[in-house]
């Protein structure tokens, strides 16, 4: 809690809040003469025992004993706080609350307000600069390219982001401080200069439970990707605000302040991964639509979600029928499971995703019938992790077949109900034709030595990480190393901390944004303090000279040109695989056409490719790296 709030405040919200109508939204309600009943919101129930008593503004259940008013009925079903849920009543009902003083908590939440307020100009500023500027022409083609009316966009307050310092600019004019700014990532700190942090993208803001913006996701128009990839630059198509005193991605949800009601109407909730196709789908009709931004799907978002949907509803992960979307599939089911929340998955078909599934108006019709149809046929957590990982599990052999059971057996064993993990155990033996009792034997196996047997107080094992590539390692080294080449290498040679793989990514993001970060700085990361082998690489950095290297480097900013280089020529050759597997599938499915286009697109890949070995000085085997 922060902050204090008078009784007369308390008071004043539950006067203005109608609990039938809060009630019922929750559940059905009947009148009963002069009060109303239905089935309880608490617990499972066919006949009605819950009633809710006008004269007095209070419920209480005769099944289960749950008893309260508008307060207590939204902390139970929100998860909130007290003053979270008197907040969330007030701004229900249009009312404002005074904090009262009490020291150090009446501090935090005038910061948080005053951080709350500058997300708030921040929000404004890039709405004018979609709708009103010349400058946003280019952004308001590509929403309209997408279908999205700009009634829908101005309803999930849509932005452009101009960069070149303009917002830092205007919040100065404002009075806001350059500080509340770097601290909300809203602008870097280049050696003394303040810049936007976000650059010529198309800005999605991400509100908190209340619908209040406190973060942003930045989309990339299609021609700087086209242009970004040409010239072999790994370029994130979405950039999201880092973890800040008001976000926090491991728990926010985009757009559930508007789905949770409707989820609770329709029994269902949907989980889908990007903004757009929560616009998309919410233009179609389908308005208990999320997205989870900058993240995988974590324990925290999980649980949310099951709170929401409860016992009775269902949570469905709708996800593009790519690979990309098939192993995220994977990854949400075993978070799911790890939660002890279930969860169904729905692919849909085609390597569509929803925003072309319903966009058009012309075939919306037809796309709310086909995603109907998907929604129809998800499949349960474990049926989706048996037919994913061992379709088609008589054609293993031994080897084989032990290894993806063991793989199923790791996402099943953190499951906290033991009840269910069993019969989730008993579906696995049967699939994969092994004894029941094998499986509980290999499971505990596994759970023993999950910590080491001489020393359970030893916490738990340290997480694998992938190792860095001898050019990524290079590459932070220097970077580490020389802070003056900093700026060059995000300016010039445009290189984003989505070019290094999680973890690592956190070190090459402070160091990429802060051309001031020194040791301390970068041992304070969270990524840094949990895993060992980042601690250490950094502290290796900070205190090896580049000399010392061997070979050794004399040359720093030449030695960064050349990684770059490797780099650019890793992200060609990655794609060269992505398109060469596209087009061995293509064939297979007799779809030449398609065959074709990827291998007049693999050809263009191999000329980049060629030009970039052929460039004097480049080394074939450091690109490798």
């Amino acid at each position: 809690m922060s902050g204090f709030i008078g009784e007369d405040q308390v008071r004043a919200v539950k006067a203005r809040v109608d609990l039938v109508q809060l009630m019922g939204e929750y559940t059905p309600l009947r009148k009963a003469g002069s009060n109303f009943t239905g089935c309880c919101v608490f617990h499972q129930e066919r006949s009605p025992s819950m009633h809710v008593y006008t004269d007095q503004q209070t419920y209480h259940c005769f099944g289960c004993g749950a008893h309260g008013d508008v307060i207590s009925l939204v902390r139970e079903k929100e998860h909130l706080e007290f003053s979270d849920a008197v907040e969330f009543l007030a701004r229900r009902v249009g009312l404002s609350l005074v904090y009262e003083k009490t020291g150090r908590n009446q501090l935090a939440r005038g910061q948080r307000d005053d951080l709350m307020q500058v997300v708030e100009f921040a929000t404004g500023f890039y709405e004018r600069q979609l709708w009103d500027t010349p400058e946003g022409a280019e952004a308001r083609a590509y929403l309209d390219s997408r279908h999205l009316t700009q009634t829908a966009c101005r309803r999930f307050r849509l932005g452009w982001s101009p960069g070149r310092g303009r917002l830092v600019e205007e919040a100065r004019r404002q009075g806001f401080s350059t500080q509340t700014l770097l601290s909300l990532d809203l602008a870097v700190d280049r050696e003394g200069r303040i810049n936007d942090r976000f650059y010529e993208r198309v800005m999605f803001p991400i509100s908190d439970r209340f619908g209040q913006p406190i973060a942003f996701s930045g989309r990339l128009l299609p021609a700087a990707e086209r242009k970004a990839k040409e010239e072999g630059r790994g370029v994130g198509k979405y950039v999201n605000n880092t973890d800040t005193p008001l976000y926090h991605k491991g728990s926010i949800v985009y757009n559930l302040h508007r789905a949770r009601l409707i989820s609770r109407d329709r029994g269902r909730l949907m989980v889908m991964e990007g903004p757009t196709d929560v616009m998309a789908a919410d233009e179609a009709g389908f308005g208990e639509c999320v997205a989870v931004l900058g993240t995988a799907l974590t324990v925290e978002h999980a649980k949310q979600l099951g709170n929401i949907v409860g016992s009775t509803g269902r949570l469905i992960i709708l996800l593009d029928g790519d690979r990309a979307g098939q192993a995220n599939s994977l990854k949400a089911v075993r978070t799911c499971l790890q939660a002890g929340v279930p969860v169904r998955i729905a692919m849909l078909p085609d390597e569509l995703d929803p925003a072309e599934l319903l966009g058009d108006p012309a075939t919306r019709e037809n796309g709310r019938q086909q995603l109907e149809q998907v929604l129809g046929s998800a499949r349960p957590d474990l049926d989706h992790l048996l037919r994913s990982l061992a379709p088609r599990p008589y054609e293993l052999d031994n080897r084989a077949r032990i290894t993806m059971t063991d793989q199923l057996l790791e996402a099943v064993r953190p499951m906290p109900d033991p009840e269910l993990r069993s019969l989730h155990l008993r579906d696995i033996a049967e699939w994969m034709s092994m004894e029941l009792v094998r499986l509980e034997k290999r499971l505990a196996g596994a759970e023993k030595t999950a910590l080491p047997p001489d020393d359970q107080d030893a916490g738990p094992v340290a997480e694998e990480i992938p190792p860095l590539t001898p050019t990524l390692e290079l590459l932070l080294h220097v970077l580490v190393r020389c802070p003056d080449l900093r700026p060059d290498a995000v300016d010039e040679h445009g290189i984003e901390p989505t070019n290094f793989p999680e973890p690592w990514r956190a070190i090459a993001g402070q160091v990429l944004m802060n051309p001031s970060a020194d040791l301390h700085e970068l041992t304070r990361i969270e990524a840094v303090q949990q895993h060992p082998a980042l601690h250490a690489a950094v502290y290796r950095w900070t205190t090896t000279d580049l000399a010392a290297r061997v070979p050794a480097i004399t040359d720093p900013a030449e030695t960064m040109r050349e990684a770059v280089r490797g780099v650019r020529v890793a992200h060609l050759q990655d794609e060269l695989k992505r398109l060469t597997f596209g087009i061995n599938e293509a064939e297979r499915a007799r779809d030449f056409a398609r065959a074709s286009q990827l291998s007049l697109e693999q050809r263009d890949v191999h000329r980049r490719l060629k030009d970039m070995h052929g460039h004097s000085g480049f080394s074939d085997e450091r690109a490798r790296g």
